[in-house]
């Protein structure tokens, strides 16, 4: 039986969001040296930001209470039947 620990899942998370906030360090970088101050850019920036915070605030409402130690299951030979070497 293969089974990992939640907190993996946490690292992934984890790395992804390192690679969202360096994306986002770039865009507010490229804004801010090509000189884009419009009302455009500034309502986009905005409404990413906001959904950024919101996104974060409720992944962290959803993950507090969660037990990282548990354990998940991710392959177990008794799910293809009976065919196991100790059935011989």
């Amino acid at each position: 039986m293969l089974t990992i620990p939640l907190y993996s899942f946490l690292f992934i998370y984890f790395i992804f969001l390192a690679i969202f906030v360096a994306f986002s360090i770039m865009n507010f970088y490229h804004v801010v040296m090509t000189a884009s101050f419009t009302f455009a850019s500034f309502i986009i920036t905005f409404f990413i930001f906001t959904l950024t915070v919101l996104t974060l605030y409720f992944t962290y409402t959803l993950l507090v209470n969660v037990d990282w130690q548990t354990t998940t299951t991710v392959i177990n030979p008794g799910w293809f039947g009976n065919s196991g070497p100790e059935n011989f």
